[in-house]
């Protein structure tokens, strides 16, 4: 079966042969009370990888974002994009349960945000936590989020999952995710970024494929998280295998990482343009998410059209997946990956239009148009 559910964007999937020999999965000791050595190399590269002054590595994203807010909700005023990763807002719930307020501002909106800021009472500094991506994939405007706190002495965290390893500095027309793969604050072409008020969030099961995460910014706010997180000090640490797997995900994208991503780049470019003439064609009603990212969500006019879409898709070898949106109703999701040969993308594409004579009447109903948002990711 062809694949396109998989978000391993680059492809990367760290067979057991190519990490080397390891003594013990894990040490029995949190990381609060001993980092391992594997650790603190990867907490190193990836802190510099991103362009921060230190890091530090969790089991998982939750885990990583518990620790953060638990520190911050004890000295911050906390504003939060209101369409936040389904992750990232378990762990803001944990601190409003022990009384902590959050502000949600609208999703992408500076303006709203810094109408919220302006309101503010509290006398503690502002931290204001996004989502590297609003709208239809593109960035969001972290710059101005950081514009908007640092005179105040507050911070931006950015939840960069779906962009570690695919944007990076100096991105152009001609190279629109930029050089090196260091995700949100590289993308962003902040000034000295080494000294941004920026926190950055990220799993590396997405374009890394290791199963674990980083949190890198500042290195006192560092130091200070991973010496008194709750994560840190009561639950296990990545184990040895997923360490491997970054240092080999990060010695990969230093020898072919600019390689893979514009071979992704020109699968999505493939698949985004295929979807684009069946719109206009074979599936009128047809609606995609913008060309910018590699997970592109469909939605049709009806459910029972997204349906029986994906299962005749999956009856034709093609694997994709369903998701309930939001708002209501169902997408499909089709993923592009650098491992795709063109002629997968082809017979995505050739498949989908054989299918669309057999599919459900549309009747009279609109299509549903929502925007892509990271809340609805899989």
């Amino acid at each position: 079966m062809i694949d396109f559910a998989s978000a391993l964007y680059l492809g990367m999937r760290h067979p057991a042969r190519a990490l080397g020999a390891w003594d013990a999965l894990t040490t029995g000791l949190p990381a609060a009370l001993a980092a391992a050595p594997l650790a603190r190399r990867v907490a190193a590269d990836a802190a510099s990888l991103q362009g921060t002054e230190a890091g530090m590595v969790g089991a998982s994203t939750l885990h990583l974002a518990i620790d953060a807010f638990d520190r911050l909700g004890r000295t911050h005023a906390l504003y939060a994009d209101d369409a936040l990763y389904p992750v990232m807002r378990w762990a803001l719930e944990r601190m409003m349960g022990r009384g902590v307020p959050v502000t949600w501002f609208r999703h992408g909106d500076a303006g709203d945000l810094a109408r919220r800021l302006a309101r503010r009472v509290a006398a503690r500094p502002p931290a204001v936590i996004t989502d590297a991506t609003v709208g239809e994939g593109v960035p969001a405007p972290i710059e101005r989020y950081v514009d908007a706190v640092w005179r105040e002495g507050g911070l931006v965290l950015v939840d960069h999952s779906q962009v570690l390893g695919l944007t990076g500095e100096r991105a152009s027309p001609r190279s629109p995710w930029g050089q090196g793969g260091g995700g949100a604050l590289r993308h962003a072409a902040l000034p000295s970024p080494a000294m941004q008020p920026v926190l950055l969030l990220a799993s590396w099961a997405k374009a890394f494929g290791a199963p674990l995460a980083t949190l890198c910014g500042p290195a006192a706010l560092i130091n200070d998280i991973a010496r008194d997180g709750p994560a840190q000090s009561h639950c296990s640490p990545a184990s040895a295998v997923s360490l491997l797997a970054a240092l080999d995900a990060l010695a990969i994208n230093r020898r072919a990482g600019a390689r893979l991503r514009l071979r992704l780049l020109h699968r999505l470019y493939r698949l985004h343009d295929g979807l684009r003439a069946l719109a206009r064609s074979a599936v009128p009603d047809l609606h995609l998410s913008g060309r910018w990212h590699p997970l592109q969500r469909l939605t049709l006019a009806t459910d029972q059209r997204a349906l029986a879409l994906h299962a005749g898709l999956s009856a034709c070898g093609l694997r994709t997946a369903l998701l309930r949106q939001r708002g209501g109703g169902y997408a499909l999701i089709v993923i592009a990956r650098a491992d795709h040969r063109v002629t997968d993308i082809d017979a995505l594409i050739d498949a989908i239009a054989s299918l669309a004579p057999r599919l459900p009447d549309a009747g009279r109903a609109a299509p549903r148009i929502t925007v892509f948002k990271e809340t609805e990711h899989v």
